[in-house]
């Protein structure tokens, strides 16, 4: 008997079950559909070069991406990682005086969000049962970012340039142009791949240049577009 419940636990919360069920995805339609304790969000506008979030400023909103993308900055100068549909930005601490560590600034021509009031989150995940493991997930998202970003600053310049465009195309739902192309996002360019890699910009046109001799590397009418299998097989 003790041994089946420890199975049943086991199947509740081993850590592939708890991502699957307590995903970001998962808790944006928690927080709408709940027949209980709905909260009401508010669908809000963002354009290019405006500021979700500024660094050290109290987080009393929590943000649901919906379309565009997000970069997230330190001291207004280092690129940190870069959110897009269905990342949330603001929801790293649960208390209500907590301060950003970031920046978030829009780069994109436009960032659709629905933002929610964080009390009111907070005392919806407090007060469902499990509710607590939608942050729990969120918080383990972001520290698997941080160490991939962490791996990525320990290569030298040709491979991080490399992994940083993986990492971008996989994170910022770049769409493919054909079987082996990928575009590469309009919104990031040299200057914040620079910022992103933390490399000086002209290594970063050098190793640019290097991979479009190579063909892993195409640019046409002024759009990026990367072969990605190529790439893999270069930095393996």
């Amino acid at each position: 008997m003790m041994n089946q419940q420890t199975k049943e636990m086991h199947f509740l919360y081993n850590s592939e079950t708890v991502t699957q069920e307590f995903s970001e995805h998962k808790f944006y339609y928690f927080l709408q559909k709940d027949l209980f304790s709905p909260i009401e969000g508010t669908i809000k506008k963002f354009k290019k070069h405006e500021f979700l979030i500024t660094e050290k400023e109290m987080v009393d909103e929590i943000y649901f991406i919906q379309s565009g993308c997000v970069m997230a900055m330190k001291n207004y100068s280092r690129v940190i990682d870069f959110y897009t549909e269905e990342d949330i930005v603001g929801f790293d601490c649960l208390l209500l005086t907590d301060l950003a560590a970031h920046s978030f600034k829009a780069i994109s021509d436009e960032v659709l969000i629905m933002k929610y009031k964080k009390s009111e989150i907070i005392e919806k995940v407090l007060n469902a049962q499990e509710g607590y493991l939608y942050h729990y997930v969120h918080m383990q998202n972001q520290i698997k970012r941080l160490l991939e970003k962490e791996e990525l600053l320990r290569q030298p310049s040709e491979k991080r340039i490399g992994f940083a465009l993986l990492q971008i195309i996989k994170g910022c739902g770049a769409r493919k142009r054909y079987s082996e192309l990928v575009t590469f996002p309009k919104h990031i360019n040299k200057g914040i791949l620079a910022k992103y890699t933390n490399l000086n910009p002209n290594t970063v046109t050098n190793v640019l240049q290097k991979l479009q001799e190579e063909s892993i590397i195409q640019v046409i009418q002024r759009t990026m577009h990367v072969n990605v299998l190529k790439l893999q097989s270069k930095l393996s």
